[in-house]
């Protein structure tokens, strides 16, 4: 690979592993801020459920208006360094400290305490996220290789999540937390904190020493408002805003009330925990599969049909709940694990093609804004992804506390109990699959990528033989 020019055609093995590994710290402790910070600090720690899901959507919004800001000064940033590790280093810094301090917790806490923290976890989050993802998109230029570097991070990603599965159930059996499988015990919260301070200064080494950055051409800056107004004209980028709002609304009213669904609803015990592990082993198998559907027939045609596949499955959990656990309950375990199976095979077609469509999309904004502002586009739609994904969680709790549900109870009320399953699939189901309707809609084909991208380079040249001249 040539570090001085972009546009690259292939990655070798090394550097797709050294780019995609960075993610795994990053999943390690992601997956519990969305799945296992609810019933850690209302159950175990005894906050109350509203007020968690009020503080989880106050601190998701915290470093929203802040996204763009990060995105466009690193677009800006010229270091002997390059443009993204100085971002992605203090992010680091940030991650180590915030997640060993809401990871282990002082004996007492306070709404405010998680408020603090979870807002500087959220942060340092977003110094890492927003700069390696334009980072990634602006390695290469071609269409299929842009599947091959976001299928790389998808699998290291699915990979953190499994580890972020099976870390806090050996750690809860280790003795010490009464054997709890849940992943919610003071032990296996720790756990996480440690490995993912461990983790991030490794993964930082052997990406920054092994993937360089693409050279830039030469860009002219627009201004902040003139360039959301050339953003909003853009009509691919409008498709992929639609479907991230809608989509990121169901998975955060999904994944708030997940454990809560496989522990009072399902009543899978331990069971809820290896769902889980297969829903992203599942994901790792079939993240290469979608890396060459999406090469075959259109990256937003491999987001529909995965979709669909996923939630034609997905749409049998009440039959399982309603009909299949009243009459077979032995039945109940076995019919989940074959639903999550299927879930999990299509779980990585639309963070690896969804993120190549956005490194396509962001081709059609340099063209028409002259800037090449990859790192604002992806911060822009991480802001707005933020807000729903807020938006889903503070939804959620609330309405589960309004009518009832109480996670510390035995036993719980039949219709709050229906409540709790209709936030976890069925109000989900709906809005995925509007999600997967309105994406079906993105125009931006292989052929006309690859003529957006010559377009690119004949300006390009032209501008690069421009400053020549005056040069000479």
């Amino acid at each position: 690979m040539d570090a001085g020019v972009t546009g690259v055609f292939k990655l070798s093995r090394w550097q797709l592993f050294a780019y995609g590994q960075l993610v795994v710290p990053m999943a390690v402790i992601g997956l519990p801020l969305a799945i296992y910070i609810p019933p850690f600090y209302s159950g175990t720690l005894g906050l109350n459920l509203a007020a968690v899901g009020f503080i989880l959507m106050l601190a998701r919004l915290s470093d929203v208006f802040t996204d763009p800001f990060i995105g466009r000064w690193s677009d800006r940033t010229h270091t002997r360094w390059g443009r993204r590790r100085p971002w992605v280093a203090l992010g680091v810094v940030v991650m180590m400290v915030s997640s060993v301090m809401l990871f282990m917790p002082p004996v007492a806490v306070s709404n405010l305490y998680l408020l603090g923290w979870i807002a500087a976890i959220y942060l340092g989050y977003t110094l890492i996220e927003i700069p390696y993802g334009a980072w990634g998109a602006e390695i290469s230029d071609d269409y299929h290789e842009r599947n091959r570097i976001t299928g790389s991070r998808q699998i290291f990603l699915l990979i953190g999540l499994l580890v972020a599965i099976t870390v806090p159930i050996v750690a809860s059996h280790s003795g010490g937390d009464g054997g709890d499988a849940s992943a919610a015990s003071r032990k296996s919260m720790a756990a996480l904190g440690w490995l993912t301070a461990g983790l991030l200064p490794i993964c930082l080494v052997v990406m920054f020493t092994s993937v360089p950055e693409p050279a830039i051409g030469h860009s002219t800056p627009v201004s902040f408002v003139a360039g959301m107004r050339i953003a909003m004209r853009n009509g691919p980028l409008r498709i992929v805003l639609i479907a991230t709002i809608i989509g990121a609304l169901a998975g955060s009213i999904n994944a708030g009330v997940a454990v809560l669904f496989f522990e009072h609803v399902a009543q899978l015990g331990s069971g809820s925990s290896i769902l889980i592990f297969v829903l992203f082993f599942a994901g790792v198998v079939g993240s290469p599969f979608w890396v060459r559907i999406g090469g075959k027939i259109g990256k937003h045609k491999g987001i529909g049909v995965a979709g669909f596949i996923s939630l034609f499955a997905f749409a049998f959990v009440p039959v399982v709940i309603y009909w299949v656990k009243p009459l077979y309950p032995y039945a109940v375990f076995p019919a989940m694990l074959l639903i999550t199976t299927i879930q999990g095979f299509t779980i990585g077609a639309a963070p690896i093609l969804g993120q190549s469509i956005l490194a396509d999309v962001c081709d059609l904004d340099t063209i028409r804004s002259g800037e090449q502002r990859t790192a604002f586009l992806f911060a822009f739609l991480a802001m707005v992804r933020k807000m729903f994904e807020a938006a889903g969680v503070g939804i959620a709790l609330p309405i589960l506390s309004w009518v009832g549900f109480n996670p510390n109870a035995q036993a719980n009320s039949g219709f709050s109990l229906f409540m709790l399953t209709a936030m976890y699939c069925l109000v989900p189901l709906v809005l995925w699959i509007v999600s997967t309707l309105v994406i079906w809609q993105y125009p931006i084909t292989h052929a006309r990528q690859a003529r957006l991208r010559s377009a690119l380079d004949r300006r390009t040249a032209r501008r690069a033989s421009v400053r020549r001249q005056v040069a000479d």
